[in-house]
């Protein structure tokens, strides 16, 4: 059994024989290699986290946090607003707010009001993603203004425009032939 050495009793004699001669040089290692105890901050946007901040992250990114920020967005749309363009605060009503798709839909009283909207909806956007953290709001929806409703100044235009008389009063023979004849019928009995 003394007689030869296997691949593996060669390799370790080899491997002892190396490390005699690395101490005879000098050039072994003494210390253990320090621990790198920096944090890393990656040039894509890709940074180490917390566990909380990763279970976070991951809740809000699959909306599981949405039903709150729903909420805080449309309750503070009125301070986001008048954050954003004072000049249609109570002007506008926000109705509704998708987190999924970051979409914020909102009605104007006017038209004018709808247009203006939508050339100030960059700024309405980042004033709402400051205002409520976690919003994600990336597109405003302007909907089709809805009328008024009618208020003690509204019913009293209303009825000043409907007293004033037409500018001509019809004539019989203005009136198509099918309503001709019913007025006829109408008279006759």
């Amino acid at each position: 059994m003394t007689g030869e050495l296997s691949g593996v009793d060669l390799a370790r004699q080899a491997l002892n024989a190396a490390r005699e001669t690395a101490k005879k040089n000098g050039t072994t290692q003494t210390k253990k290699p320090k621990r790198r105890t920096t944090t890393v901050v990656r040039r894509d946007g890709r940074e180490p986290l917390g566990l909380g901040a990763a279970i976070g992250m991951m809740m809000t990114e699959r909306g599981m946090a949405a039903p709150a920020v729903v909420g805080n967005v449309l309750a503070d749309f009125d301070a986001i607003l008048a954050a954003a363009v004072p000049e249609l605060a109570g002007r506008v009503q926000a109705v509704a707010f998708d987190a999924e798709t970051g979409r914020l839909d909102v009605v104007p009283d006017l038209p004018a009001a709808g247009t203006q909207l939508r050339w100030s909806a960059p700024r309405l956007i980042a004033a709402a993603n400051e205002k409520v953290p976690g919003a994600n709001v990336r597109a405003l929806n302007v909907l089709v203004p809805v009328p008024v409703e009618a208020g003690p100044a509204t019913a009293a235009a209303e009825s000043a425009r409907s007293s004033t008389a037409p500018a001509a009063p019809m004539r019989p023979t203005d009136l198509p032939e099918g309503d001709r004849e019913a007025i006829a019928a109408h008279r006759a009995p």
